[in-house]
């Protein structure tokens, strides 16, 4: 797998500048700037940062499955709170999402 290309070929499928993806990710625009014009890998900081800025994980960037979950902005800040909490309140955010679904499906 060549890291480089494959980001490049999902920022650009996103239309999502070099520039945008900086702002997203937090990462120094130079930095990006580099990775993609001179063909420097990134970090996996610096990867992680990307591909979380384009809606998906480390994993799924490394996965063969081309069919990758897109989160979107909102999903993705969700899922960002939600790992950060504490496993007894992941679990009540869990009861509480899943008797919302379940209410809907009556």
């Amino acid at each position: 797998m060549d890291i480089i290309d494959k980001l490049n070929r999902l920022r650009l499928e996103r239309n999502m500048s070099v520039y945008r993806l900086a702002e997203l990710s937090g990462i120094n625009q130079s930095t990006l700037a580099n990775t993609f014009s001179r063909g420097t890998v990134p970090s996996i900081h610096t990867l992680e940062a990307v591909c979380s800025a384009m809606g998906f994980t480390l994993a799924q960037f490394f996965s063969e499955d081309e069919a990758v979950v897109r989160l979107t902005p909102e999903e993705a800040r969700f899922f960002e709170n939600y790992k950060r909490l504490p496993p007894d309140i992941k679990k009540s955010v869990n009861d509480i999402v899943s008797a919302f679904v379940s209410g809907q499906k009556e």
